[in-house]
């Protein structure tokens, strides 16, 4: 939908009157922050593009030419300046493309903290807004080029009334704020046979360019608010349901806007008002550095009825929502954040209005309206697939989707929309690889879901019971036990007490988390309070069932206590096992049991190697995925990792899957350590797994560069002990470095060797392990 001739003048009217205050505002910082242009050139070339820089990989080109001609740059940024000082103008002016590219390029230097950007919902959406201002602006210098949307028009004008309403009056020395203001306000009120009298859509959020792959849920919209050919009774509210990031808040946009185009075209001419407010209180972002999500909060536009019903005043000018008489649609977005006593007076309040204001609502939960739609999440399909396509392709993402790469982003996202545009943000920002933040969101799930499950889902208890419960997962006696255990309880526990697989043990329990039924701490499991007093009037049985239950808990941890005595008695007699006991220092007495099994099943494992026993071995590495679950602790992929290199030659020969299982195995270990048991970091159990990682790297797969960083921290982990382990280490690090030197020629990795066979020469004199370590053929080899 685009805006008219006449507004498309109006409009350039108002950019370029506010074009002067944003170039002032830009060159005014610049100016003062570099008084010099030797300053200026000196910053430029030192900006680090993975620390400075909002989308590095788009600006890294730009940045080039800036450092090019900075003379030329800072000339014109000075003369912006002195136009801003004396109010005058007769001299060139940088591009608004430059201007805004500069902005960005200094962005975490000079600009983040500026209330400009922060009367946006995000960063992002800042960025999003500066690029359709400068989009916007050129096609309107072009006449009859390209027409403006009134999604992209009304981004600008919001864009500008941000800036108006942040900026310091003084920038304005060519266009005052109350001329601009005036005709931004001429503007919205062109054309009045076009819009509906009142909306406030230039202020509801877009993160995105396009609806995607939505039609239907956006015909059924239509059908129920306006009608069809075959239905003539209207819904006077409906409902929008589905966990977060399915796109709710985006359709109900997307309707709002297409209302908007319909009217221009004269269709429904009796809506009078189209208005959207929203109660969200969080986003999903990812960093811009380290590509890993995180849950941002945000500011709700209203939290009470009172709040919502003055914001509906404020919008059709009115001093009583109960005065409106013409036909419109409200719609109300993220309600499930609004308190339960609130949100049922908003509920009764829609019901309570006639039937001439219509409403939307979104929510995470279904929601008492008259009609109800759910939006469910993409499927692993040719709609899912086409989705993740179409949305590279709509973004304009750098992005080379080979074959089962959209299949692999909709498995590791759940069909979340959100998700999957963070995931393909994060691959074109270059900032993680495909198959990183892909694994890594598998991984999340299972071991760190709180984050991705609270923005996710937020549902009733009996919902969330009805649906396990639906799926054959024995729900009833998995909160019994957990009210009952008297103490925090993990996976392991649960499974032995309900005799189901740890696997199914985790998703159900997942589960749960999301809708907040249970909270979870490291590993192990607790009912919230709600939960606690839902289960005690619900779901305990009588007291018969109930001592039945208690005597198996009971002799569940009889049994427990009696295993863990064993297993003091066998780390007294095993010193090989209390050794590594003590370095990898369980975090608790699961962790402890595992360690010690892992120990005995790789022992038998490696038998089975050496006894050629393929079907034997894959039952021992079947083993080590159960115990996955039941902990997070590195030891565990470490030791599988292990395994999968013992039986490599035998078993996986010219297999390429196998070395890549190995690297995600060790990837997994080095994770955890640095997530989970971040006390390990920097013991000599992490520079174990480093070293072994590091060789891995060097000898398997030939990733000398790689090698060469985890063996280094390997080593420095090692302060100043210098035994066998140095020596390994050392060795292999010397191994990569003259790799690196035969593949690059650069002149760093020959002295880096240097120094690393003196240190090992001079330090064998006095610290030579008795064996393990050849050094007259390490002498051989490297000097």
């Amino acid at each position: 939908m685009y805006i008219s001739v006449e507004q498309s003048h109006k409009l350039d009217t108002i950019i370029k009157s506010y074009e002067v205050a944003l170039r002032s505002f830009i060159s005014d910082i610049m100016a003062r922050k570099y008084q010099s242009h030797a300053l200026f050139d000196q910053t430029l070339k030192s900006i680090s593009i993975s620390n400075n820089l909002i989308y590095a990989k788009k600006f890294s080109a730009k940045l080039r030419k800036f450092t090019s001609t900075s003379s030329e740059i800072y000339s014109l940024i000075s003369k912006c300046k002195a136009s801003l000082d004396n109010n005058t103008f007769d001299n060139d002016v940088p591009y608004v493309s430059e201007l805004i590219d500069l902005m960005l390029i200094f962005f975490s230097l000079h600009f983040s903290d500026k209330e400009i950007v922060k009367a946006f919902s995000s960063i992002e959406e800042f960025h999003y807004c500066c690029t359709i201002y400068h989009k916007t602006r050129n096609n309107l210098s072009h006449p009859a080029s390209h027409p403006i949307t009134i999604s992209d028009a009304n981004k600008v004008v919001y864009f500008i009334e941000n800036g108006i309403a942040t900026l310091n009056e003084k920038l304005f020395w060519y266009a005052s704020k109350a001329y601009i203001s005036e005709h931004i306000k001429n503007y919205n009120n062109h054309d009045n046979d076009g819009f509906p009298k009142h909306h406030n859509l230039g202020l509801a959020p877009s993160t995105h360019k396009s609806l995607l792959c939505r039609e239907s849920v956006i015909s059924n919209l239509y059908e129920a608010l306006l009608g069809s050919n075959v239905r003539q009774r209207l819904a006077g509210s409906v409902v929008l349901y589905g966990y977060g990031g399915v796109g709710k808040t985006a359709i109900t946009t997307e309707f709002l806007y297409r209302l908007i185009r319909d009217r221009k075209d004269n269709k429904h001419k009796d809506l009078s008002y189209l208005l959207f407010f929203s109660s969200k209180d969080e986003y999903l972002r990812s960093n811009n550095t380290s590509g890993e999500l995180y849950i941002d909060s945000a500011k709700p536009e209203f939290s009470t009825l009172e709040d919502l019903q003055s914001l509906i005043c404020k919008c059709l000018d009115i001093e009583n929502v109960y005065e409106i008489k013409e036909r419109g649609i409200i719609a109300i977005d993220n309600i499930e954040n609004i308190e339960n006593s609130e949100k049922q007076k908003i509920i009764d309040f829609i019901k309570a209005l006639p039937r001439n204001v219509q409403f939307i609502v979104t929510s995470r939960n279904e929601e008492s309206c008259e009609e109800k739609i759910h939006v469910e999440e993409f499927k692993n399909d040719d709609t899912g697939v086409t989705f993740v396509e179409q949305m590279v392709e709509s973004e304009g993402f750098d992005i080379n989707l080979q074959l089962g790469m959209a299949g692999q982003i909709l498995n590791a996202s759940k069909g979340n929309a959100l998700i999957i545009i963070q995931i393909l943000n994060i691959v074109d920002r270059q900032v993680s690889t495909f198959t990183s933040i892909t694994t890594s969101l598998e991984s999340m799930r299972s071991k760190n879901s709180e984050m991705i499950a609270n923005f996710m889902y937020k549902n009733t208890f009996d919902a969330a019971l009805k649906y396990l419960s639906s799926n054959g997962h024995p729900i009833n006696e998995l909160l019994q036990v957990i009210s009952l255990y008297d103490e925090r309880i993990e996976l392991y526990s649960i499974s032995k007490l309900l005799s189901i697989g740890i696997a199914d043990a985790e998703r159900t329990c997942n589960y749960l988390l999301e809708r907040l039924i249970l909270k979870k701490t490291g590993e192990y499991y607790e009912l919230n309070e709600f939960a606690k007093r839902f289960v005690f009037i619900k779901l305990l049985p009588d007291r018969f069932q109930l001592g039945a239950i208690k005597e198996k808990i009971r002799i569940h941890k009889e049994r427990m206590k009696l295993k863990l005595a064993q297993l003091d008695s066998t780390l007294t007699s095993n010193s090989v096992l209390h050794r590594i006991v003590n370095e990898w220092q369980p975090r608790n007495y699961i962790d402890t049991i595992v360690i010690a099994e892992l120990f005995s099943i790789y022992g038998q494992a490696i038998k089975c190697v050496t006894q050629n026993n393929k079907r034997k071995y894959e039952q021992y590495l079947k083993e080590f995925d159960e115990h996955s679950f039941i902990t997070s602790h590195p030891y565990v992929p470490l030791q599988k990792a292990r395994l999968y290199k013992e039986g490599m030659y035998k078993f996986y020969r010219n297999d390429p899957t196998i070395l890549m299982q190995v690297e995600r195995l060790y990837e997994e270990a080095v994770e955890s350590i640095e997530y989970d048991y971040r006390y390990l970091i920097g013991s000599l159990a992490h520079a174990s797994l480093l070293m072994m990682f590091g060789i891995f790297l060097s000898q398997h797969l030939k990733e000398y560069s790689r090698a060469i960083r985890v063996l280094e921290d390997a080593k420095y982990f090692h302060g100043e002990l210098r035994g066998k382990g140095w020596f390994i280490i050392c060795n292999y690090l010397s191994f990569s470095y003259k790799k690196m030197h035969i593949l690059t020629r650069e002149h760093v990795y020959s002295e880096q060797l240097s120094l690393i066979v003196s240190e090992v020469i001079k330090t064998a004199k006095t610290s030579l392990p008795k064996q393990g370590f050849d050094i007259s053929q390490y002498q051989k080899t490297y000097c």
